[in-house]
C-alpha cells in the first residue's frame, strides 16, 4: 500500500446512517424488531391446505423444494456464520375457507391478505408451538385453484401478533409452484433480516425491465440471477464481515488494496468511498465460486449504495464497467450488466472525476489488486453505533 493508508471501517466514516425508509441500507444501527442472522436461527414451516383442493404433494416433498438448498445458500454466503435450521410440520392443516375466497395475488388487497393471515394463525395455533422461532413460513398448497405463485412475499405486520408468547412481526407467505423458482425462499428470508428488494418495479402497463438496477448480482435483485451471492455491503450489514475486512477510503491520494472474492472466506472484502450524506461507492471482487458457480464474469464489481432509497426504489445500482456491451445473452436476467466487473488493466472514473478505480492485477490466490485514486476529499461522517 502506498500513499495515505486506507482506514479500517471502524472509524465509521463509511457507515451510512439508517434512514426511515423501508429496509434502509444504512449500517450505523440495527433496526428494532429484526433478528440477527448470526449463529443458529430456527425457522418454522407450516403447510396450509384448503377445502376446495386435496393436496397432490406431501409436506415432505414441498419442504425438500426449499431445504437444504436455502440453508446451504446462507451457510455459503455467511462463511458458516449463519445457520438456518428449518422445522417443517409433517401434515397439512386445512384453512377454513376455499383458496379462491382469499383472492391471492401479487398486489394483494389488504383486507383479503389480513383475512388469510388471521385464518392461517388461527388454524396453526392449536397444532403448533410458535415459541423459539425467528422465521415463520406459511406454505400454501401450490395446486389449490386460488393460489398464485407470483404472490410469495414477506408480510410485515404493523402490530405484532403474539402467539404462544412469541411476537410475530413478519411472516413469509409462500405460494410457489412445484418445483419453485431457484433461491426464491432465500430471497424472501433476506427480507426477514432487513434486506431490501433491489429490482425495479415498472408502472402498470410498462414493458420496462425489472433488472436494470443490479442485474444478476445479489439475489435481492433476482432469484434467477447468475450471481446471487449477496453484495459485500449486505454481508457487512448482516454481520458476516468484520469491520477490519472493509477498507474505508476517506482521504485524498492513492491507495492499493488486495480484494478477496466475495464468495470465499477471509481477506479484505469491500472498499467504500463515501460520496454524500446518504451514499457511497462500493467496490468488491467477484468470482465464479460458491453461490456464484453459475456466474457469467469475474472481476472487480462496483456499485452505488443509497441509504435514503427504500426497498424497490433503487437503493443499489451496479456500475457497468463495460457500457455498450452485454454477456451471457441466453442465461443472464439482464445481459447489459452481466459483464459489469472490471478486468485487469481496466479503470472506472466517477463522472465528477473525484474517484478512479483501476484493477492492477490478479494474484495466484484469486485476489484482485485494486488502485483507488481520490482526487478530492469526501464527506466524513460522525461516529455511529452498530449495536
Amino acid at each position: 500500500m502506498t500513499g495515505p493508508a486506507a482506514h479500517g471501517a471502524e472509524d465509521s466514516a463509511c457507515l451510512l446512517p439508517r434512514t426511515d425508509v423501508h429496509h434502509s441500507e444504512g449500517l450505523d444501527s440495527w433496526p428494532g424488531g429484526y433478528s440477527h442472522p448470526v449463529g443458529d436461527v430456527n425457522a418454522l414451516m407450516i403447510f396450509l391446505s384448503f377445502p376446495d383442493a386435496v393436496p397432490e404433494l406431501s409436506t415432505q416433498e414441498i419442504a425438500a423444494d426449499h431445504f437444504p438448498a436455502t440453508s446451504t445458500f446462507f451457510d455459503n454466503a455467511s462463511f458458516g456464520q449463519f445457520r438456518l435450521h428449518v422445522h417443517p410440520m409433517t401434515r397439512w392443516l386445512q384453512m377454513p375457507r376455499a383458496s379462491t375466497d382469499y383472492r391471492i395475488n401479487r398486489d394483494w388487497n389488504a383486507a383479503d391478505r389480513s383475512m388469510y393471515l388471521r385464518d392461517a394463525i388461527r388454524t396453526a395455533d392449536p397444532a403448533v408451538d410458535f415459541h423459539g422461532y425467528d422465521v415463520v413460513y406459511l406454505v400454501a398448497d401450490p395446486d389449490a385453484p386460488g393460489v398464485d405463485s407470483d404472490a410469495t412475499k414477506v408480510v410485515n405486520l404493523a402490530q405484532p401478533v403474539t402467539v404462544d408468547g412469541t411476537p410475530l412481526r413478519r411472516l413469509v407467505t409462500v405460494f410457489e409452484h412445484h418445483p419453485p423458482d431457484r433461491d426464491v425462499l432465500a430471497h424472501e428470508t433476506g427480507h426477514v433480516f432487513d434486506l431490501p428488494d433491489l429490482y425495479y418495479r415498472p408502472p402498470v402497463g410498462s414493458n420496462a425491465d425489472w433488472d436494470t438496477h443490479v442485474g444478476d448480482w445479489d439475489l435481492m435483485g433476482s432469484q434467477f440471477g447468475l450471481d446471487p451471492d449477496p453484495f459485500a455491503w449486505h454481508k457487512w450489514k448482516l454481520g458476516w464481515l468484520r469491520d477490519d475486512q472493509v477498507g474505508c477510503i476517506s482521504r485524498t491520494g492513492v491507495t492499493y488494496h488486495d480484494l478477496s472474492p466475495d464468495e470465499t472466506p477471509g481477506g479484505t472484502k469491500l472498499l467504500v468511498v463515501r460520496t454524500g450524506p446518504d451514499s457511497v461507492l462500493a467496490v468488491e471482487a467477484r468470482s465464479t465460486a460458491g453461490n456464484d458457480a453459475t456466474g457469467c464474469r469475474q472481476g472487480v464489481l462496483m456499485y452505488r449504495v443509497r441509504s435514503d432509497k427504500e426497498s424497490g426504489d433503487g437503493p443499489v445500482d451496479v456500475i457497468d464497467g463495460h457500457p455498450g456491451t452485454s454477456a451471457c445473452e441466453g442465461t443472464s436476467v439482464y445481459p447489459p450488466l452481466a459483464d459489469a466487473p472490471l478486468g485487469v488493466g481496466e479503470s472506472y472514473t466517477v463522472p465528477d472525476g473525484s474517484t478512479q478505480v483501476t484493477v492492477m492485477g490478479r494474484g495466484t490466490g484469486g485476489t484482485w489488486t485494486v488502485r483507488v485514486t481520490e482526487a478530492v476529499p469526501h464527506l466524513r461522517a460522525g461516529s455511529g453505533d452498530r449495536s
